[in-house]
């Protein structure tokens, strides 16, 4: 039988090791955001270029094993194209397994990677690539997304992760 290793959450040692990465790497561009919550989060947010676009984009620490990168896509359609727009999501879903697609209950659309680490293991050149992944992979695909969306995420409109 495998051997349970306990899992015993306690400060977000992740949020500090990201900033100390991006402070030695001079990448000056995630604004922190602490949230005070009962999980220690600490969101780092950005905008990406996703085509002609920029999105809203968050690296979100806690004292948990998993670390997201949440990417703000736009709005969802509603009305009939939304049953079209949710196949079109699932079909993106089947073909990128590093991505999830989804829709929150506010129809804001998002890309999602999860990332699973021990806090004392956390490596942020893995976000990294993830970011880079995440990036590389819209400048190939945004394009199609934002025209099946009633209105395509925009960095610059204040939205708020």
């Amino acid at each position: 039988m495998a051997k349970v290793i306990n899992f015993n959450p306690g400060k977000n040692v992740k949020a500090g090791i990201f900033e100390k990465y991006m402070k030695d790497n001079d990448l000056n561009f995630f604004q922190r955001r602490d949230t005070h919550d009962e999980k220690d989060s600490v969101a780092f947010i950005t905008a990406i270029p996703a085509g002609s676009h920029r999105l809203v984009a968050a690296v979100i620490t806690d004292n948990s094993m998993y670390t997201l990168l949440r990417i703000h896509l736009g709005v969802a359609p509603a009305g009939p194209a939304r049953k079209t727009f949710i196949r079109f999501l699932e079909q993106l879903n089947a073909a990128h397994s590093i991505f999830k697609y989804s829709i929150a209950e506010d129809d804001n659309t998002f890309l999602d990677i999860c990332v699973t680490t021990r806090p004392e293991s956390f490596d942020p050149e893995i976000i990294r690539t993830s970011l880079n992944l995440i990036i590389f992979h819209l400048k190939d695909n945004y394009e199609d997304i934002a025209r099946r969306l009633s209105k395509p995420g925009d960095a610059s409109d204040g939205f708020e992760l």
